[in-house]
């Protein structure tokens, strides 16, 4: 099974980094579920969670206001100002 390579940056620090079975991201028209070989997307990120799910079934969630998301090829890059950590272990 395939799995997606994120890396969750802001500003001043990497905040999650590793492979993911899914993500879900505020962008800024409505909620985008990324999952593996997903066409190149690039979206403009609004206030919202940021949930990314690891190959286990643990979910860690984080909330952003603003920022992008870039896709390319099971790569996820996500780059906002800042993050705050609402849950883990969903």
């Amino acid at each position: 099974m395939s799995s997606l390579e994120v890396t969750f940056v802001t500003a001043d620090r990497t905040v999650w980094t590793g492979h993911a079975a899914q993500v879900v991201v505020p962008a800024a028209d409505g909620s985008m579920g990324i999952l593996p070989q997903m066409q190149p997307t690039l979206a403009v990120l609004g206030r919202g969670l940021v949930r990314i799910i690891d190959e286990s079934g643990q979910a860690t969630e984080r909330s952003v206001v603003g920022g992008f998301v870039s896709v390319d090829t099971d790569v996820v890059t996500i780059a906002v100002d800042d993050a705050e950590l609402v849950s883990s272990d969903l």
